[in-house]
């Protein structure tokens, strides 16, 4: 590696975990389940193990043990807190997903500065970024995912990988089941694809890829077979009858592909690519930049595929950088067919495109097409790192073109990291910053209420993790959205919460529940009525508590207007 290109990595991953880390220079917290990882993460520093018995919205986060065994490692050797151990392990191992993915670029196409520039690209891209910033076992299972792909690439080549890949992917298992799930198509779908197209070489290189994905494979699906929530709960919200179907779809999918890869070999045709020139590239970015428009305005007109959230035009226009850059990939896609591992990135793509679609389709609850987004980035990013190499070295000699080159694309990745962690405004106003003024709610309630909490998702894991007491999450909307206490009464009386079947005792309303109910991540949140907050002021609520920033009422059951 040249000394500039180390500068520059290096450059680049702090940029990476401090835009990941920037939210804490605002707030004491930061994300929507935050409450809920620091109880578990505190039981297990306490404790020695994690809860068996929990009655919090994420039901299997204590059966994914990855990701707090992980805060507490640094915890058993430094004295830091278990509050500060939640702000900032998992960001900065988030963060770090840019040196695996630095590694795959050397290793796909060998040239240092596409590695560069796709680095550069995934620190600031938002769909990674965001995701990313938050503490959860996804920002963590990004990092084993991104390295597993790293491995998967070098396996072939080199035996010595199988022993780290083995145990990233065990603790990718561990850690996130979504990552997981989509570290393991993106490798079948490579193996697959490449001993597709390519004439097939039974090396020992060939057994260890096939000796792992089964290995893989059979471990993932034994793993969450041994969890009963995951199993019962998460992979049963799918529009399938029987809703086995989507899981057990899988193996007969690779199978049927297994087949057609013996039965190509009887075929004469190799893939043979074409190298594009600079018009074909040309026409190949007007055609992505008409593409990203239409999908932008379909949007702006409708809603996110598979969620009611629809984006203003205002937000669409920030995310022009981004855009401009991801344009960059269509004409980058054919100049990695040239490369050594360049159909492995296109099957990664392909992979995870049809999965977004199956999600869209059938399972838009556990084949979430949103998230596919974060991992998305990685191969168009690598396309359009690509491309833009191309587009450069066809500008000649000429040092000011280039000059001109690098500084739009300084600019574009610079308006990128401005929008990487974007406002509430911006993700359908969900506020994922915690004020210390809601955590002194949640320990005030600790000390004097007991019983059940209504609240929004985001106070929920706070009064949870915090204050001790159970709470609604989305499993109730009508105290919130109800402009009288008899429409809001079927809402408070009894409610399936994660604690069991209870009738709310208190409700708790914050300047952030007022500005927008945060319930469901595939919802927006939306703005309390002053109806909705007048109710209120009226029996049987009464408010035991106020700090300005915000109110916990009590509901006084079989209390008359006297109250």
């Amino acid at each position: 590696m040249r000394k500039s290109t180390a500068f520059a990595l290096s450059a680049v991953v702090l940029a990476s975990v401090f835009i990941r880390l920037s939210p804490l220079l605002t707030f004491t917290f930061w994300g929507s389940d935050i409450g809920e990882y620091f109880t578990i993460l505190r039981y297990l520093n306490v404790t020695g193990h994690l809860p068996t018995s929990y009655a919090g919205w994420g039901i299997t986060y204590p059966y994914f043990p990855g990701m707090f065994l992980a805060q507490d490692a640094p915890l058993l050797l430094a004295p830091i807190g278990v509050p500060l151990a939640v702000d900032l392990i998992v960001p900065i191992l988030g963060g770090l997903a840019v040196l695996p993915f630095f590694l795959i670029g050397v290793e796909v196409t060998g040239d240092e500065r596409i590695a560069l520039l796709a680095a550069a690209f995934l620190a600031v891209a938002m769909p990674h970024a965001y995701t990313t910033s938050h503490t959860a076992p996804a920002s963590l299972g990004d990092l084993f995912a991104v390295t597993g792909l790293l491995l998967f690439l070098r396996l072939r080549r080199d035996p010595r990988v199988l022993l780290p890949l083995v145990l990233v992917a065990a603790a990718a298992i561990l850690t996130h089941h979504l990552s997981t799930y989509f570290l393991l198509i993106m490798i079948f779908a490579a193996f697959l694809i490449r001993n597709l197209v390519r004439p097939v070489v039974r090396d020992a290189g060939l057994w260890r890829e096939a000796g792992f994905l089964a290995f893989f494979a059979v471990a993932t699906f034994a793993f969450w077979a041994s969890v009963p929530p995951f199993w019962d709960q998460v992979l049963h919200n799918v529009s399938l009858v029987p809703w086995w179907f989507l899981p057990a779809s899988f193996p007969v999918l690779v199978l049927v592909l297994a087949g057609i890869i013996l039965a190509r070999r009887r075929v004469a045709w190799r893939f043979r690519p074409r190298q594009p020139d600079l018009r074909h590239a040309g026409r190949m970015l007007a055609v992505t930049l008409v593409f990203l428009a239409a999908l932008s305005a379909l949007v702006i007109v409708g809603a996110i595929p598979s969620t009611t959230i629809a984006v203003p035009p205002g937000v669409v226009l920030a995310f022009t950088p981004f855009l401009l850059l991801l344009a960059f990939s269509a004409p980058g896609r054919a100049f990695l067919d040239f490369a050594r591992d360049g159909l492995d990135v296109n099957s990664w793509l392909l992979a995870l495109l049809g999965s977004a679609v199956v999600g869209m389709v059938a399972a838009p609850l556990v084949l979430i097409p949103y998230r596919h987004m974060e991992y998305l980035v990685m191969p168009l990013g690598l396309f359009a790192a690509a491309g833009f190499a191309a587009a450069y070295d066809r500008l000649g000699k000429s040092g000011r073109r280039r000059a001109l080159a690098v500084g739009v694309v300084g600019v574009l990745l610079a308006g990128n990291a401005l929008i990487a962690i974007p406002p509430p405004s911006f993700v359908a106003g969900w506020q994922e910053g915690i004020s210390p003024n809601l955590v002194d709610g949640a320990l005030w309630a600790r000390d004097y209420a007991g019983g059940l909490v209504a609240a929004d998702h985001s106070a929920s894991t706070i009064f949870f993790g915090f204050g001790g007491i159970n709470a609604t999450w989305d499993t109730t909307s009508l105290p919130f959205t109800a402009p009288t206490f008899a429409a809001a009464e079927p809402g408070l009386v009894y409610v399936r919460a994660p604690a069991g079947n209870l009738r709310v005792t208190y409700v708790w309303l914050g300047q952030d529940t007022k500005a927008g109910v945060q319930l469901k991540p595939f919802a927006p949140a939306v703005p309390m009525t002053g109806a909705a907050v007048a109710k209120f002021s009226e029996s049987p609520f009464i408010k035991i508590y106020d700090s300005g920033y915000g109110q916990l009422y009590y509901v006084a059951w079989g209390c008359d207007s006297s109250c």
